[in-house]
């Protein structure tokens, strides 16, 4: 197994909305990919995390590594995790993936938006870890972000008991 020196995590998003591509998806996919691209002498391990929405056509993780490979990543530097519901559930679920591969230098890669959250939550869950995060563009409306700040709000008010939950039953 060839060493990895750097391990990009990308957090899943539904990939298609009402039928059309998601903006968030495609920019998450871009904001992978250029660091991909950016660190190829590392050898990046990329894990793609998120799981099957009912209704959709393949899992979050599964879409997230299709759409890298069509960008030119190669399909060996890719792992699929796609059991994750959540971005507490992509940040306990990668860890044993980055452990695996030996891996502690890792890019956390979401939308702008939901930074403040995946931050938190990968700094309590993955310490040990040299932790950055790539914002990507979060390729919405004034609106929408409006909207996604305000679930991004309550969603980090109800983090903490989750997260100990989940740190007693690991």
């Amino acid at each position: 197994m060839a060493k990895r020196l750097l391990g990009i995590v990308v957090l899943g998003c539904p990939s298609v909305i009402k039928g059309t591509a998601s903006a968030m998806f495609e920019q998450r996919v871009a904001a992978s990919f250029q660091l991909y691209q950016a660190n190829k002498q590392r050898n990046p391990l990329v894990v793609c995390t998120g799981y099957h929405i009912p209704g959709s056509s393949e899992a979050q993780a599964e879409a997230l590594k299709n759409s890298l490979i069509n960008k030119g990543v190669p399909e060996e530097n890719i792992i699929v995790e796609e059991q994750s519901r959540s971005t507490l559930e992509n940040a306990v679920m990668a860890k044993p993936i980055l452990d695996a591969y030996g891996v502690k230098d890792v890019a956390v890669v979401t939308n702008k938006f939901h930074v403040d959250r995946s931050r938190y939550i990968f700094e309590s869950m993955c310490q040990g870890y040299n932790l950055t995060f790539e914002e990507a563009p979060d390729g919405v409306t004034d609106e929408q972000l409006r909207e996604l700040s305000k679930l991004e709000s309550r969603k980090m008010v109800n983090l903490r008991p989750k997260m100990i939950q989940m740190m007693a039953s690991t």
